[in-house]
């Protein structure tokens, strides 16, 4: 009996440990336990509702719970769906009895669903402001999540709760309207730390790559810090808009890998910004419209492109970009451009390196021009902000030229406000060696040199209607003191000892006072001075050639005195300029008038030693480029001349006058009763017929029309008149 009994007992204890062994390895499934675990659910979450078939049961000795697993379940909020692939639970059975909720954790995985489902499902369950902005964002795309979810005794959730999962093909709307496409990526959260992994977007058909981003959450807000990579693509406009105020860069194409970490506040502040990058900038057109630079590149077309650059981007409260690469203007033309740029607060410290070697560059005020291909570097060091800019170094050098610069201080428009030194050392277009040394001495500045070129200066004076030689810098009150041994004028004449001083105001000379001498001691002074926005200049040299060689319709010229005076006001400006006792070998076409003309004695002269002239005196404006010749009057022994037209500079001549020699003038004038014999004696003679004569287009392929005159014209006979009774 009692060996029964043992047999009994150990048979039911090897039932009870099969049992336990079987639920433990294997499991039962069954449906028992369906309505309690949907009932708890429901009762915590009333608008969630769980269905499944069955239910898998493992028993787990050593947390005196039951492990239930369910497949294909369905969870539905409202008319919302969500597909599961299985969940899988931990069950305290003691629960069962105490009626307690006795649901440890939930782990589930889910199949590929609607994110706006998903969202619709959080926002009926716990609402907010940010599910429903995004609710609203969302247009399309796929989710699938596996979870693992901690509940509390009292059935809620704990923080430590862990989600990983991937997402295909969302799409979202910005507030600007326009869309993220295609993000694709796999994340994982544990313990408000958020890892996003093999992230792939396209904005505006740019696409941007990411291996990682993790979002780590505090109590007031995110850290996130990532790396962000683009392939080689064009860039678009709208992107550049967003982080450039003037976005005029054009075809914009580059790679990049960018290193970042910030801080995102709750109320979605960002702050803590940091930017580490390295850039492959294959190519980009930046247009520029700037009249300053066309003046000193004369092939520049409003824009500059950049390629082959490299670049190293650096942001930590202040920006920095170091980079290195090719710079093209004009077709072409590549140079090197090297650059350190830093960017603190509103201000920009800069350091620039060019190799400018194929780019041709001119200027203009001091006669340089460097052809193309000819090796040079320009390098520029300083400061720039929104109200200055400030050179603290320049550099300019070529074979045979050395410029540099100390502290410029430049205005918005990038004219000249202030500077210490400026120094000259350079050959000019006429083979010239020239030394100039500007520099600041309290409120003035002194102009010394051992040899500088006036040739441009000169040129805008004498012809000019503005003063282009003083637009480089801006409109306040300058004093200048000069001091040269030697300047040249032409290629023949120069100044010794040029002294004095001028004032410019609104970049034009309102004061001047200068003096010097020839190189054959001849005098020479030069005055302008201003009142009433009238400025008036006169100028008187003892030798004329020089100067009236600037008047390109007058040539082969020689001796001579010039007086010259000019009134300026509203930007046009009224000229008399007077020349005495000179001879000349040829007006414009001269020879071929008088042959024309068959007056053949005074074309014989102009073989020789020229046409002698007492007098010549030419009214004339200039306003714009264009010079205005009223009349220009000139007697001599043998002919007179008086014409007018006009001429625009470097584009076109046209003159129209009257030539007659001195025997059919004498002769008119004798005719006259009384008058005559007053003014010319008892003069004989036959005479010869004038001719009038037109002067027509470039300034280096004028084309003259002649034809005989009879008669005089009122206008001629009045100054021819005039002219004598002076002399007499």
């Amino acid at each position: 009996m009692i060996k029964k009994i043992t047999y009994f007992i150990f048979f039911i204890i090897l039932l009870v440990f099969l049992s336990v062994f079987y639920l433990s390895y294997f499991g039962i499934k069954t449906d028992k336990f369906n309505n309690n675990i949907s009932n708890q659910i429901k009762k915590n979450y009333p608008n969630l509702k769980i269905e499944f078939k069955e239910i898998k049961l493992l028993l787990n000795l050593l947390n005196f719970s039951l492990e239930l697993e369910t497949s294909n379940p369905k969870i539905y909020v409202e008319n919302y769906e969500i597909k599961l692939k299985k969940i899988y639970s931990n069950y305290n059975f003691f629960s069962f009895f105490k009626k307690e909720f006795g649901i440890d954790n939930i782990n589930f995985e889910t199949k590929n669903n609607e994110i706006k489902h998903l969202i619709k499902f959080l926002r009926i369950n716990k609402d907010n402001s940010k599910l429903y902005i995004l609710d609203k964002a969302v247009k399309n795309g796929e989710i699938a999540i596996t979870a693992k979810i901690n509940f509390d005794k009292k059935g809620n959730i704990k923080d430590n709760y862990k989600i990983e999962g991937e997402i295909n093909n969302l799409t979202i709307k910005l507030l600007n309207k326009e869309e993220i496409n295609n993000l694709n990526l796999n994340f994982d959260y544990l313990e408000k730390n958020l890892n996003l992994t093999n992230i792939s977007l396209n904005y505006l058909n740019f696409e941007i790559l990411s291996e990682k981003i993790a979002i780590n959450e505090e109590k007031k807000f995110y850290n996130i810090k990532g790396v962000l990579k683009n392939s080689k693509k064009n860039i678009p406009k709208e992107i550049t808009s967003i982080i450039l105020k003037n976005n005029n860069f054009e075809n914009l194409i580059l790679s990049s890998e960018n290193n970042f970490s910030l801080k995102l506040s709750k109320e979605y502040e960002i702050s803590n910004i940091k930017i580490k990058s390295k850039i492959n900038l294959d190519e980009v057109s930046y247009n520029l419209k700037n009249n300053l630079v066309k003046n000193y590149i004369p092939i520049y077309e409003d824009k500059f492109k950049l390629t082959d650059h490299i670049l190293y981007l650096e942001y930590n409260n202040n920006l920095s970009l170091k980079g290195n690469g090719k710079i093209e203007i004009g077709e072409n033309k590549k140079d090197e451009i090297k650059y350190n740029l830093n960017f603190i607060e509103d201000k920009l410290n800069y350091d620039l390196n060019l190799t400018l070697n194929t780019i041709p560059i001119k200027l203009d005020i001091i006669n340089f021009f460097k052809q193309e291909n000819e090796e040079c570097k320009l390098k520029i060091k300083g400061t720039a902000s929104e109200k200055k800019n400030k050179i603290k170094r320049i550099n300019f050098d070529t074979k045979d030229v050395q410029i540099s610069g100390n502290d410029f201080e430049l205005s918005k428009k990038y004219k000249i406000a202030n500077f210490e030194k400026f120094e000259l050392n350079y050959t000019d277009e006429n083979k010239r060696k020239n030394d100039l040394i500007i520099s600041k001495n309290n409120n003035e500045y002194a102009i010394k040199g051992k040899n500088f070129d006036l040739t441009k200066i000169i040129d805008e004076i004498l012809t000019g209607d503005n003063d282009n030689s003083f637009k480089l810098f801006d409109k306040k009150n300058r004093i200048f003191k000069i001091n040269f041994e030697k300047n040249f004028i032409d290629k023949e004449h120069y100044f010794v000892d040029l002294k004095g001083r001028f004032k410019i105001n609104n970049n034009e000379i309102y004061d001047m006072d200068l003096s010097s001498k020839l190189s054959n001691n001849e005098n020479i002074s030069l005055s302008i001075k201003s009142k009433n926005n009238t400025k008036v200049t006169t100028f008187y040299s003892d030798l004329a050639k020089p100067f009236v060689k600037k008047f390109k319709f007058i040539k082969g010229f020689e001796n001579g005195k010039i007086d010259f005076s000019s009134l300026k006001k509203n930007k046009i400006s009224s000229s008399k300029l007077k020349i005495y006792d000179f001879k000349l070998n040829e007006l414009p076409a001269l020879t071929k008038i008088l042959t024309l003309a068959s007056l053949q004695g005074i074309a014989d002269i102009l073989s020789g030693e020229g046409v002698g002239f007492d007098e010549l005196e030419m009214n004339f404006k200039n306003k714009e480029g264009l010079m205005e010749i009223e009349e220009l009057y000139a007697i001599g022994p043998a002919i007179s001349i008086l014409m007018d037209g006009y001429v625009k500079r470097n584009n076109i001549i046209s003159l129209r006058g009257t030539l007659v020699p001195a025997t059919t003038i004498n002769k008119f004038v004798s005719s006259i009763p009384i008058l005559g014999d007053i003014l010319v004696g008892k003069k004989t003679g036959e005479g010869v017929f004038g001719v009038s004569f037109k002067i027509k287009g470039p300034p280096k392929k004028t084309k003259t029309t002649v034809n005989p005159i009879k008669t005089l014209t009122p206008r001629f006979i009045t100054r021819t008149l005039e002219k004598i009774k002076k002399t007499n």
